[in-house]
């Protein structure tokens, strides 16, 4: 690999690409998960229809809160492409040398703390990417000539890394507050605008 200066200006746009990506995606998880649930606002449709004498089943309370948290999913799967873009920066980053492969720098690390810091980033390359290939496989299911009941593993596959997706990412920032406060090397600012 070349040398390359430290946080190119490629490198920056993956980084802060993939960031902002990965935080609205999880923000589209956690609003469904929380005040965008479909059952739960099914169920408050139907007793405020019903507080006024208008009375639905349960089928098409879950239809209108689908549609109420349509535009959510819109967002998740504008957000999707972006971090799709990110991967591919990333790869062209890596080709051009602005980058090494996420398991060479694990390799190559030496020490426990930066063996450690370089496996939480590998494996946040590793769960994004097993992300957005599950979730596009699922999105274009129908195009590809799969029946949505049989591909339900690729959807459970998905959901299934959020959590730990969630748990590295909060241990990647908690490694990079460490270093800042620990170092005087700006870690940080260079990430904002280069050296």
């Amino acid at each position: 690999m070349k040398e390359r200066k430290e946080f190119t200006v490629l490198f920056r746009v993956w980084h802060w690409l993939t960031v902002f990506s990965v935080l609205g995606l999880i923000g589209t998880v956690i609003l469904r998960k929380t005040f965008l649930s479909k059952s739960a606002n099914a169920d408050i449709i139907q007793n405020k229809l019903a507080s006024i004498s208008i009375t639905i089943n349960h089928e098409q309370a879950i239809s209108i809160a689908k549609a109420i948290r349509a535009e959510m999913w819109h967002w998740h799967y504008v957000l999707a492409v972006v971090l799709g873009v990110a991967i591919f920066i990333r790869v062209v980053a890596i080709i051009r040398g602005d980058a090494e492969l996420p398991i060479v720098k694990f390799i190559r690390a030496e020490g426990m703390q930066e063996k450690a810091k370089t496996a939480v980033h590998l494996l946040i390359c590793l769960v994004l990417l097993l992300m957005v290939l599950s979730g596009t496989f699922y999105y274009y299911h129908d195009t590809l000539g799969f029946a949505k009941e049989s591909v339900k593993w690729v959807k459970e596959i998905h959901e299934t890394l959020f959590t730990p997706l969630v748990i590295l990412i909060a241990l990647h920032i908690a490694g990079v507050i460490k270093h800042e406060l620990s170092t005087k090397e700006c870690i940080v600012s260079k990430m904002i605008h280069g050296e």
